[in-house]
């Protein structure tokens, strides 16, 4: 299925049936009771941040999160907690980090958001369209998939101003940065779309590579690409884009982030659950099974790695799961 489309918007949907479901908003650690006695002093509760879905690490190393369900992006303690959420737009997805500043996409309301970490607030909105999702740097710039518009758009950190939009077709969701080209993964089309800026920008398409392709990942000379459809993960030549290897991954693979080593860290839908897999024998080892349930691509399990510790994205659990790394 295609998210975030149709008559109405799928993913503020699911955040509605979540919110009725669970037990008050403090994630289950409050009182059941009604109310305090005269005894009893009221106990301050700090909204629940709902449905996290992109990661991203700050310049200082802090670990942020994209909450889809409450509009906003916290950071994280090293136990996957929120801290103090800042307010962005309708129902933020991915998140990355440019000269100080996170830059975050807002699917529903088509805004690029540039946030100042040290002072907490919104300092501008871009008005892209096209619902944005994947966002990566690229040379000093930005480079944001529009996944209704199917393009990828250039944009310039200084001014907020387009600098050119590509024509990637299909369904294109997110987007990972080489050394001298970006990789567009199309989801409905099967494929990938290599873009290089400055060359005349026109891009080269792969042929079908998989079913599914989510996210992609350049790591030890090649491009990796996450197929959820199909259950595997797929190595990539970088310029001919055609395809070297196929790894066996059980679980709807989804994203993808540099591990330890020549390890490359696979998150999966169905938990969530997190993967290893060796890039230099093809080995995957399970390190972690969530009890959340399939999440059928109505969002997204996302995955960063930080001092040996990976940081998994549960949405439909409403919590970011951390899980040492100890291979």
């Amino acid at each position: 299925m295609r998210r975030y489309a149709g008559p109405g918007p799928a993913l503020p949907a699911v955040v509605a049936v979540l919110v009725l479901l669970l037990p008050g908003c403090g994630g289950g650690t409050g009182s059941a009771d009604a109310s305090p006695s005269a005894s009893t002093a009221p106990v301050a509760t700090v909204p629940a941040l709902l449905g996290p879905v992109g990661l991203a690490q700050a310049a200082d190393g802090i670990v942020w999160a994209a909450f889809a369900g409450t509009d906003a992006i916290a950071p994280l303690d090293g136990e996957g907690q929120p801290g103090t959420p800042i307010e962005v737009g309708d129902t933020p997805l991915r998140i990355t980090a440019l000269d100080g500043s996170m830059w975050v996409t807002t699917i529903m309301d088509g805004l690029l958001h540039q946030v100042l970490p040290t002072s907490a607030t919104v300092v501008r909105s871009i008005d892209l369209g096209g619902q944005p999702e994947g966002l990566t740097t690229f040379a000093g710039h930005l480079f944001v998939v529009l996944q209704a518009a199917a393009e990828l758009v250039e944009v310039d950190p200084a001014d907020g101003s387009v600098v050119q939009r590509y024509r990637v077709g299909g369904e294109p969701r997110l987007v990972a940065a080489g050394d001298d080209a970006l990789y567009v993964g199309d989801f409905a089309r099967c494929r990938v779309v290599r873009i290089t800026p400055g060359s005349g920008g026109t891009p080269v398409r792969s042929a079908a590579v998989c079913s599914g392709v989510q996210d992609l990942e350049v790591l030890d000379g090649r491009v990796w690409a996450a197929c959820m459809t199909d259950g595997t993960v797929v190595a990539l030549d970088p310029r001919t884009l055609a395809v070297l290897d196929t790894v066996r991954v059980e679980g709807d693979p989804d994203g993808l982030a540099p591990g330890p080593g020549a390890d490359l860290l696979v998150s999966l839908q169905d938990g969530p659950s997190l993967a290893v897999l060796d890039t230099a024998t093809g080995s995957v080892d399970r390190v972690f099974t969530g009890t959340t349930g399939p999440l059928d691509d109505r969002a997204n399990a996302d995955v960063l790695e930080r001092d040996g510790t990976a940081y998994l994205s549960d949405y439909a659990g409403n919590r970011v799961q951390v899980v040492p790394l100890d291979r």
